[in-house]
């Protein structure tokens, strides 16, 4: 017996969801109008005004995301450390720039040339003046330090 393809039925957008995207530009643009006439200093308080509304918006989402699905979990029987296993009670913190370069030390002088400036810790490509001392017949363990 062969089989007959199903019919594939489109969903229609929502109505209401297309009539807001529509209204959003205009009431943007009408907004962004009104901003070219005013002056630095008053658009600079928007600036300010609008970061804080933003930050307050954010964290009220942010709370009433985690209050969601801490309901959600509890309805199933699901703790939260089940679900993301242990908190931390301190959050890590990235050691800072000085600490860094506290911890990595450059590594020991092992040869000191003639002058006081030729140093060379015996990693990497020799440098210029033992080159040229070894081309002269020197050794190499008589500027060991």
């Amino acid at each position: 017996m062969a089989r007959t393809p199903a019919k594939r039925v489109k969903k229609a957008a929502p109505t209401k969801r297309a009539a807001r995207v529509q209204r959003v530009p205009s009431d943007i643009d009408k907004l962004l109008k009104s901003l070219e006439d005013m002056s630095v200093a008053a658009l600079r308080k928007i600036v300010e005004s609008a970061t804080a509304l933003i930050t307050q918006k954010t964290e009220g989402e942010k709370r009433s995301f985690i209050e969601e699905v801490t309901a959600r979990a509890k309805s199933l029987g699901v703790s939260i450390t089940d679900l993301f296993g242990k908190s931390t009670s301190k959050p890590v913190k990235k050691a800072s720039p000085k600490k860094r370069a506290a911890r990595k030390a450059s590594p020991p002088i092992k040869f000191k040339g003639p002058n006081p400036e030729d140093t060379w810790t015996g990693r990497g490509r020799r440098p210029s003046w033992l080159v040229a001392l070894e081309d002269e017949g020197k050794d190499r363990n008589d500027y060991a330090v």
